[in-house]
């Protein structure tokens, strides 16, 4: 008997633990007010699970009411005190002392109620012989004895003994029973589970299943044209002379003044000048000149004119000369020019980075959708593909405005694509529905289907529906089976056994209205529907227990692991099993495979539980998402 105190703070994992770890087969749990492990009646409900798989007898110690009611409905023995406890215990230990019944004994004593001692045997002071039964002469005759010696009445008891056991053995009544498990569904459910590169571990709470992020490096290149111009332009220049008839004064000419071809073509002067008065000598005027440099208004090829093209100035200033051809050159205007080269514009790299992300992206898609369609290896999901930024070389924007009449330009990419093995997608969503499988019953191996359904991708992340489906049934104990049902009648016997589905009782003599009293008188043949008889379930009695059917028990990872029910060996002693009636208890488990905990996948967590149990999922169509 051990006794261990829980803080408060401690969680379901820790009270497992002790029970997993004691090897007290009789063990208490001292509960204080606040505990975090009486919040829930399902962490009560795991503790009783695990001291049946562990087969021990486990008690509750707790003073607060509220949580001896919560332990209470997990069918566990409830103290206020550990004194009250132990005097508990110490009356059990007392009241199942000595006791040690003996089915053996027992059909020896009912058998011997049909043989008659003989008379005389074995009776003190008696001279060795023996009456057989019978013996006196008809109509009151005298007695005749015969001697008959020790050895031979040794050897006739013997005999009577042996033909009596043979006969009660052949023609007591015997009876075959073969119980079919009645099959239920679990399911169907949609499990929605995401596949996310960022987790490296299954995790059946929030649904996810790590993924990897595939990439793909593409590059593509190209030459393009220059569509720009590079336009240089230079203005003509000259020389002009100005002309003054003016005898009274001296003319200015400022620095800008404008003088034009008759055709329009303008010059402004370079510098100031001033143009002399015209001198009078007798007759004679000589006129007034002055040279002045000049400078095309427009740049280009139009300032070059020709030699005395240059006729026009301002009226005032043509007025102030007073000649009537103020102006002219006497030289041709040169220097004007209009050179134009290629030169890479905006739109020019535009184009060109614009053509080449379009190649990368093409040659992306087309690597995804070759990767997606291998029939081997993890499944690409093409939906969750992206391309990357991509580099160019040279920089694009050291181009701008080079004088060049094309330019390469090179870019490289590389792009990513979410892929999973969906494997663990099914393996989550299979562990859900066992999850979801009732207290008492187990699935069947090979009955857990699954489907996958249309994947969504969202960035990264895919997420992948799978439909799960799968049969369960009661999980049943023969030997149990064989001792509730023994010494019922027919009726009472199949009112037992339809608890596990439909039941078919045969006895030998035909008349008989009751089972056997003894267990070796009952053969007992469990048929799971799906998989058929399961030859380790028939069993005539004996000290083996065997479980059925080959069933996988809540919580304990794939079905093809589980051995099948023959492989149980005949030495294996009986153990507890649960049935939902009959007050029968389970042992979900069979040879070979160790005894399950309701505690393998519960991580620590402020979550005082995990979020399926399998006592609160007994839905036939839940939905998870």
């Amino acid at each position: 008997m051990a006794i261990y105190y829980l803080d408060v703070d401690d969680e379901i994992t820790s009270a497992a633990a002790r029970i997993r770890d004691s090897a007290d087969s009789r063990l208490a749990l001292v509960l204080s007010g606040g505990s975090r492990v009486a919040t829930s009646r399902i962490n009560f409900r795991l503790l009783a699970l695990e001291a049946k798989h562990r087969h021990k007898r486990l008690a509750i110690i707790a003073a607060d009411p509220s949580v001896q009611s919560v332990a209470r409905t997990a069918e566990l023995a409830v103290y206020t005190t550990v004194a009250e406890y132990e005097r508990a215990e110490a009356a059990i230990a007392r009241g199942l002392h000595g006791r040690s019944p003996n089915d053996v004994s027992d059909a020896l004593d009912e058998l011997a109620l049909t043989v008659a001692p003989a008379e005389g045997a074995n009776r003190p002071g008696g001279t060795g012989m023996t009456r057989i039964a019978g013996s006196s002469p008809a109509n009151g005759g005298p007695k005749r004895r015969v001697r008959i010696s020790r050895a031979l009445v040794v050897g006739v008891t013997m005999l009577v003994v042996a033909v009596v056991g043979a006969a009660a053995f052949f023609f007591y009544p015997s009876a075959n029973v073969v119980l079919t498990l009645r099959e239920d569904s679990v399911g169907p459910m949609t499990v929605s589970v995401k596949v996310d590169p960022s987790v490296v571990a299954a995790n059946d709470q929030t649904g996810t299943v790590p993924g990897l992020s595939k990439a793909f490096a593409v590059d593509a290149s190209g030459t393009f044209d220059a569509t720009g111009q590079n336009v240089v332009d230079t203005a003509a220049t000259g020389t002009v002379t100005f002309v003054s008839l003016n005898t009274y004064l001296a003319v200015p000419v400022l620095a800008g003044t404008r003088v034009s071809t008759a055709g329009g073509i303008a010059f402004t002067t370079a510098s100031t000048v001033t143009v002399p008065k015209a001198t009078v000598s007798g007759t004679t005027i000589t006129r007034g000149t002055a040279e002045a440099p000049i400078v095309a208004v427009n740049k280009g090829l139009s300032g070059n004119v020709a030699a005395n093209a240059i006729v026009n100035v301002p009226t005032d200033l043509a007025s102030a000369l007073v000649a009537s051809h103020p102006v002219g050159n006497a030289n041709a205007t040169t220097g004007g020019t209009h050179t134009v080269t290629p030169q890479i514009q905006q739109s020019d790299i535009d184009k060109a980075e614009a053509s080449l992300l379009a190649d990368l992206d093409s040659s992306f898609q087309a690597d995804v959708r070759s990767a997606a369609a291998a029939t081997s290896g993890p499944t690409l999901f093409t939906g969750s593909a992206h391309l990357g930024a991509a580099v160019c070389s040279p920089d694009p924007q050291g181009l701008l405005n080079q004088a060049v009449a094309s330019f390469q330009l090179d870019c490289q990419g590389t792009g990513t694509a979410t892929t999973a093995d969906l494997t663990t997608a099914t393996t989550l969503a299979e562990r859900r529905v066992r999850a979801a499988v009732r207290t008492g019953y187990s699935i069947v191996g090979n009955s857990v289907t699954s489907s996958l359904g249309t994947a969504a991708a969202g960035g990264t992340t895919v997420v992948v529906p799978v439909t799960v489906q799968a049969v369960e049934v009661p999980i049943v104990d023969v030997a149990q089976l064989r001792a509730a049902v023994k010494g019922k009648s027919l009726d009472d016997a199949r009112s037992i056994l339809s608890s596990y589905g439909q039941a078919e009782i045969s006895v030998s003599p035909d008349w008989a209205t009751t089972m056997p009293s003894f267990d070796f008188r009952i053969d007992i043949q469990v048929v799971v529907p799906s998989q058929g008889p399961s030859p380790g379930a028939s069993s005539s009695g004996g000290a083996s227990a065997t479980k059925v059917p080959a069933v996988v028990p809540p919580g304990t990872g794939e079905a093809a692991s589980s051995p099948p029910v023959s492989s149980m060996e005949p030495s294996e002693p009986a153990s507890e099993s649960y049935f939902p009636t009959s007050g029968v208890t389970e042992t979900p488990s069979v040879e070979g495979s160790p005894s399950p905990s309701p505690f393998p996948s519960i991580e620590p967590s402020p979550s005082p539980s995990p979020s399926i149990a399998p006592s609160e999922a007994p839905s036939a169509n839940p939905t998870s998402s």
